[in-house]
């Protein structure tokens, strides 16, 4: 987006909540161990594991030890080694469709062949993966399962058991993207999969992008610990090491509670955000948009009304100052699901408001009294555009 722009992109925290100050003490701190600025171990700061592991066991369900998490330069960089370390180039993977395209890059690249699967309101159509999983010979599945990205969809209980029975006998790995478990609002979050993977199927796939900063650049795999080892070598390969400074702090506050006492002030800051939002969409584009309240997220998963292209409205809202994601972002084939991604995590309810307001004047006052004065926004036949990627969750 340019400079400027008020941005509703889904998943993106607002850095002016990091608590910058607890966060540089303890950097300052590292920097002055020595240690912290030659080589280390290529799973990451001994003391972040061993934080991390605590953190997915208390809050997560996860029975880990730290020999079974690797600390990564972030999820994306977590879910590169994973589709390497454990899979070959040619396997196939069964991804969401809807779902988050930067993935699906980072397992082609690996030399990984994509099989997209639909979603419902349950999530991920298990009965269409067991169906699949023989004749197109799959070999893992990629899912993103308590707040499914983009459409936030929790997948159901029956579905998460019979994925995981079917992992089993099908010999499947599960990479469980768990983007953003800290933010659920509303009764108590879902377990991830792992938790309940007796298994060993599941490799778990996490970040600290959301908790503190993406900047940070803190992802983490879990997994069985054969699979970590393994998983260790490729990462030690690909780029060695971690910023054992960074990692050595970020575990100090997570040692001392700091980071899980930011989770809590902002948990309720942005559930305040969401309120906002939703109260705004509903003063301004009640007749353009329609939407549930997820229960969790940083995010609304938006329908527009007949009518409208989400697309050229996504175009001419950034035209004005505000960045929105269009279904389009999210479609594995291309096509234009009529749908906007509006986030709420990165501005205050001040900005939000300012941001719907721009939005509506982007599809015009005629546009919003009535499906027949929506038709400017609705246009002829338009050449896809494969390289955009405005999907910072």
């Amino acid at each position: 987006p340019p400079p400027g722009a008020l941005q509703l992109l889904g998943g993106v925290p607002d850095p002016r909540l990091v608590p910058v100050a607890a966060l540089a003490r303890a950097y300052r701190r590292a920097l002055s161990r020595r240690e912290h600025l030659g080589y280390g171990d290529a799973r990451g700061h001994p003391r972040l594991r061993a934080a991390l592991a605590r953190m997915l066991g208390e809050a997560r369900g996860l029975a880990v030890r730290p020999e079974g998490v690797l600390v990564t330069r972030g999820a994306q960089m977590a879910l590169a080694v994973a589709a390497r370390g454990l899979l070959r180039p040619g396997d196939a993977v069964a991804v969401e469709d809807l779902g988050y395209r930067p993935a699906w890059e980072a397992l082609r690249l690996a030399g990984l062949r994509l099989v997209p699967l639909k979603l419902d309101a349950r999530g991920l159509d298990v009965e269409a993966l067991a169906a699949r999983a023989g004749p197109e010979r799959i070999r893992a599945v990629y899912l993103t399962p308590h707040h499914q990205y983009p459409t936030l969809v929790t997948l159901s209980p029956a579905r998460r058991l019979s994925l995981l029975d079917l992992a089993r006998r099908a010999r499947l790995v599960v990479l469980e993207d768990d983007y953003d478990n800290e933010f659920h609002y509303e009764g108590r979050p879902v377990q991830p999969l792992a938790s309940a993977d007796a298994a060993g199927v599941v490799v778990y796939v996490g970040s600290l992008s959301k908790v503190l900063a993406p900047a940070l650049r803190i992802g983490f795999l879990a997994g069985p610990e054969d699979a970590i080892a393994r998983l260790t070598a490729h990462r030690h390969y690909l780029d060695r090491q971690g910023d054992l400074a960074v990692e050595a702090a970020v575990a100090e506050l997570l040692e001392e509670g700091e980071a899980q006492r930011h989770v809590w002030r902002t948990r309720r800051i942005y559930a305040a955000r969401r309120e906002a939002l939703a109260d705004a969409l509903r003063a301004e584009l009640a007749g353009a948009l329609t939407f549930e309240q997820p229960p969790g997220g940083m995010a609304y998963w938006c329908r527009v009304a007949p009518g409208l292209d989400a697309e050229a409205w996504a175009d001419r809202a950034l035209a004005v100052g505000v960045a929105v994601q269009a279904g389009r972002l999210f479609a594995f084939d291309g096509g234009s699901p009529p749908n906007l991604r509006l986030g709420f995590g990165r501005l205050d309810e001040r900005e939000l408001r300012e941001a719907v307001r721009r939005l509506a004047g982007a599809l015009g006052r005629a546009s919003v009294a009535g499906g027949a004065a929506a038709r400017p926004l609705r246009t002829a036949a338009r050449p896809r555009r494969t390289g955009r990627t405005r999907s910072s969750r």
